[in-house]
């Protein structure tokens, strides 16, 4: 089974480490556990590898048992050591990954704390804005306060703009100066300018009345100046 074979693969690792930090008891039982649960290449070799070094350590005759089991018979059993021996296996196998996993994540956190620190500031509710939305919102502003003309200004698009064009623009800016995703100061006050300019652009008599009177808002002219 895929299952069996990926454990007998980690218990083969397992038992290298073993055999490379000089613990061949451990490397003979973990290469016999591998072999138990899946017949990998080459583990029988770490096997008789590990038999070989430990007798000559002076550790005595090892025998493999049918099942894949080995035991040394100069060594008396200690079956309350076992769980803990395994657990620190696995704890030294795991341990090498999460001080790279941990290594990685100090560099992203430091990048990204770098970062932030560089690129974004925090605004009156606390959500963090950087300086291109801040730009963008002191665009339409400026546009805004710029006379005749303003609202093609803060939409960003010529008077002979066609409906589509205008809709276009609006989206666009509505979309970066909406106050769910822009929280630089004044963002609303862009968002509505935006949101004006494109009331009174988009619709045909609207239009006709600011482009001859230049009237922001054509809705609050006084009167009907009648033409």
């Amino acid at each position: 089974m895929e299952v069996n074979k990926e454990e007998a693969a980690r218990c083969r690792d397992i038992g290298a480490a073993a055999l490379r930090s000089g613990q061949t008891a451990r490397a003979v039982k973990m290469f016999s556990k591998s072999l138990k649960l899946y017949p990998l290449p080459g583990v029988n070799a770490l096997l008789q590898q590990a038999e070989k070094k430990m007798q000559s350590d002076g550790g005595g005759s090892t025998t493999t048992n049918n099942n894949g089991s080995s035991s040394n018979e100069n060594t008396r059993p200690n079956y309350s050591s076992a769980p803990s021996s395994s657990s620190t296996a696995n704890g030294f196998a795991s341990s090498r990954s999460s001080s790279s996993a941990s290594m990685n994540n100090t560099t992203s956190t430091t990048a990204s704390t770098t970062s932030s620190s560089t690129t974004s500031a925090t605004g009156a509710d606390g959500r963090a804005y950087t300086p291109a939305q801040q730009q963008i919102v002191s665009h339409v502003l400026k546009a805004k306060e710029g006379g005749r003309g303003a609202h093609y200004r803060v939409l960003g698009i010529e008077q002979t703009a066609d409906e589509a064009g205008i809709k276009k623009a609006y989206r666009k800016l509505a979309l970066k100066l909406h106050p769910d995703k822009n929280s630089a100061p004044h963002a609303d006050e862009a968002f509505k300018a935006v949101g004006l300019a494109y009331a009174t652009l988009s619709d045909t008599q609207k239009r006709t009345i600011y482009d001859r009177y230049g009237e922001e808002d054509p809705d609050n002219r006084g009167g009907g100046m009648g033409g």
